[in-house]
């Protein structure tokens, strides 16, 4: 089981989680704690149940998202952008993006951002 209180170090171990945010409709948000390594990125995995979305994220930062599972919705630059499985996507800066899970099964998503 991975560790959630020690973080990994620059030697490499398991990462731990920094804080976990539950959300509305069953959304879960598990940001990773990199400061120890340090990365030039952070980082998180949100879990978002069939039928859920998450609110609007506007931020000063680049970010990119990996699909892990499930399939969505992104709604990105006033359009509509299916996702699944194996998908990514990347939103610049200062953008209104969010995603819709549309699948039976909850959309897993990875997410790095870094400063521009």
């Amino acid at each position: 089981m991975i560790s959630r209180t020690a973080a990994a170090d620059s030697t490499g171990g398991p990462v731990a989680l920094l804080a976990e945010f539950p959300g509305p409709d069953g959304i879960v948000l598990r940001e990773h704690d990199l400061g120890a390594i340090p990365a030039p990125f952070s980082s998180s995995v949100f879990v978002v149940p069939p039928g859920a979305v998450t609110d609007i994220d506007v931020h000063d930062v680049v970010e990119t998202w990996f699909v892990g599972s499930g399939e969505g919705t992104v709604e990105y630059a006033g359009q509509q952008h299916p996702v699944r499985t194996g998908d990514s996507f990347h939103f610049a800066t200062r953008r209104p993006h969010r995603v819709r899970s549309t699948g039976s099964t909850p959309l897993t998503v990875f997410s790095v951002w870094w400063s521009a």
